[in-house]
């Protein structure tokens, strides 16, 4: 689920949004075209699509530090792009006008390092400010992190 008016200038770097999944990777195909389709469209792929309610959910869902579980569906956010996913929610909280999305997620930035499944640690803000002059090329404005 991603963001209609950022995310296409952030295709190069795979949009502004986050890949929902399922939670037991069982996703039962239909084998016929008959009501067994019609609920898993709507049951199945259908859910997906409400996982995200509106612009402020993405940003919250984008700044989240870890994956997000909604039932049986999943957010799925590694932890090795937490930086540039809290770029794209300080853009978005900045377009929302959300007054206490951009403070917090300035704190998030400012958190100091994280450790990565490899072991290695990476610096949060140090890592942003590399992925905001990248997004402010592809969006035409400067991103003040």
């Amino acid at each position: 689920m991603g963001d209609a008016k950022f995310g296409p200038a952030l295709e190069k770097y795979g949009s502004m949004s986050v890949p929902i999944r399922s939670s037991s990777n069982e996703v039962p195909w239909p084998q016929t075209v008959d009501r067994s389709l019609e609920v898993f469209l709507r049951e199945g792929l259908g859910r997906a699509t409400q996982f995200v309610a509106n612009r402020t959910e993405l940003c919250l869902l984008l700044s989240s530090y870890e994956d997000v579980q909604r039932g049986e569906l999943y957010a799925w956010l590694p932890v090795a792009n937490y930086p540039a996913r809290l770029v794209q929610a300080l853009v978005l909280a900045r377009d929302i006008g959300s007054p206490g999305l951009e403070p917090w997620i300035q704190g998030c930035l400012e958190q100091g390092s994280l450790r990565l499944s490899t072991g290695r640690s990476m610096d949060v803000l140090a890592s942003a400010k590399g992925w905001a002059s990248r997004y402010s090329s592809a969006l035409g404005f400067d991103i003040m992190v």
